[in-house]
Formats: C-alpha cells, sequence, structure tokens
C-alpha cells in the first residue's frame, strides 16, 4: 500500500461518518498518527491557515509535503546528551525535570502520566527503551483497524472528559 493510500485510510478512521472534513483537533492526532511528530509551535505555524474543520483535500495536501520535524535519531542524540555517564541510561527524576521544562512543556499530571508508563528500572530509564515507549512503531503494511480505532475512541473519551473537567 503506498503513502497516499495509508493516509486515506487513516482519514477515513477520523471522518468515520464520511462527510469530507474533520476538526483540527482531529486533523492534528491524525497526522501525528502518521508519524509526523512536529513540536506543538511547529504544528500550530503549519496549519494556521488551515480551516476548521479541515477538508480531505487540505490534509492530502498537508502529507505530500516533506516532513521537517523531528525524527527519532534526533530524539536519540538529544536523550544521549544529557547521559554525562554514558551509561545509556537516565534518572527518572531528570526526565521528569526535562519533561515539564524543555520544548512543549508539560503539567506535573502530563509528566507523571508519561513516566508511570516508561519502563523504569532502580530510578532509570534505559534510552532506546524510552525511545521505543514514546514512538511505537507505525504499521509498515495496513494498519491494524481495531487497535486505531480504540486508540481514536480513548482520544474522544479523553477530549469528552477534558471538555466536561473545564
Amino acid at each position: 500500500m503506498g503513502d497516499e493510500a495509508k493516509w486515506v485510510e487513516i482519514w477515513n478512521l477520523f471522518d468515520n461518518k464520511g462527510v469530507g472534513s474533520i476538526p483540527k483537533v482531529d486533523f492534528l492526532a491524525c497526522v501525528r498518527v502518521l508519524g509526523r511528530k512536529y513540536t506543538e509551535k511547529d504544528m500550530n505555524d503549519k496549519t494556521a491557515k488551515l480551516p476548521d474543520p479541515v477538508p480531505k483535500d487540505a490534509f492530502l495536501a498537508f502529507m505530500r509535503e516533506p516532513y521537517t520535524g523531528p525524527t527519532l535519531d534526533d530524539l536519540k542524540r538529544a536523550l544521549e546528551a544529557f547521559d554525562g555517564k554514558e551509561c545509556g541510561s537516565l534518572p527518572v527524576s531528570q526526565i521528569n525535570m526535562m519533561l515539564k521544562g524543555m520544548g512543549d512543556k508539560l503539567t506535573d499530571d502530563e509528566a507523571a502520566q508519561i513516566l508511570e508508563g516508561l519502563p523504569q528500572e532502580a530510578g532509570q530509564v534505559n534510552i532506546e527503551k524510552m525511545i521505543e515507549f514514546l514512538n511505537p512503531p507505525l504499521p509498515s503494511t495496513s494498519p491494524n483497524m481495531d487497535e486505531l480505532r480504540k486508540e481514536i475512541e480513548a482520544e474522544e473519551e479523553a477530549k469528552l472528559r477534558a471538555a466536561g473537567s473545564s
């Protein structure tokens, strides 16, 4: 399956009513599901002129643009820069400070949620395992549609909970 066919297949999961457009927040999630991991600022800059809801043709045009965001190698190099002992792992406390103090800063609750899911050993997190955790592999063939539907439903539930608590 070619890239564009994958994009359309994932798009259709978000446009489950077949209206030809999706809310901008779903567009952002769709792009991330497809492996484009822009920073919040970069994503805001790239999508500022897109309408809300985003039509399918605008989504496809966006995806045809070359990806210029951070790569897994960039993430690995950045994490290794903090590994002063060159042991291949970082203390959980240091990761917590990085999550809350650098780039797209997370709240205490958001950082705690990520830290809770990270594989830890004696207060340390292996850099390779952290990268795997933060970037689960994208399917190289047809995606598991049931799993993607579950992820989308979980995101929708989280949005509803967030809207209900504000």
